[in-house]
């Protein structure tokens, strides 16, 4: 029963205070409102941005002799191994490549590499060219690009922040 207005706490509409340890509706109310709001907006922003940048870890060293894909002009691959930030290297030139961040700037979820020449991402259909530019499905922003240096026989190494 309410102290004050002899009636059950649930029932009381003159009471705005919380009785026996509860919460009244609208203070619930309130900070249910507050926290889906700060969930939206952590959302929006990236949940710290980490995915949205792209891998991390300092360089990446491949060796072109273990992804046969990266023989021809135009090819890519998947060349962190599972190990670390997922990471892409693209063919662009006889002796010029591209890196790329496989993760989607649009939820983070990492990307796959479709028909050997794009990426395309699991969950929100994104797609994306070998120079990283969103190219249809979920609009969203291109992916990060890193600079990748070929030392004229086998190595290519990838600059990650």
């Amino acid at each position: 029963m309410c102290e004050i207005h002899s009636a059950p706490p649930a029932a009381c509409a003159n009471c705005s205070t919380a009785r026996a340890g509860g919460v009244d509706r609208r203070t619930f109310l309130s900070a249910a409102t507050l926290a889906a709001v700060a969930a939206v907006l952590e959302a929006c922003s990236g949940g710290g941005g980490s995915f949205f940048t792209g891998p991390s870890g300092g360089a990446l060293t491949v060796s072109l002799s273990s992804f046969p894909a990266l023989a021809t002009v135009g090819g890519v691959a998947r060349v962190d191994n599972g190990n670390g930030a997922p990471t892409a290297l693209v063919r662009t030139g006889s002796s010029t490549f591209r890196g790329l961040t496989m993760v989607c700037t649009h939820q983070g979820s990492t990307i796959d590499v479709v028909g050997g020449t794009s990426f395309r991402c699991p969950n929100h259909g994104a797609l994306f060219n070998s120079a990283g530019a969103n190219t249809g499905g979920q609009q969203t922003s291109s992916l990060a690009v890193y600079t990748a240096t070929f030392d004229g026989v086998n190595t290519v190494t990838i600059a990650r922040p």
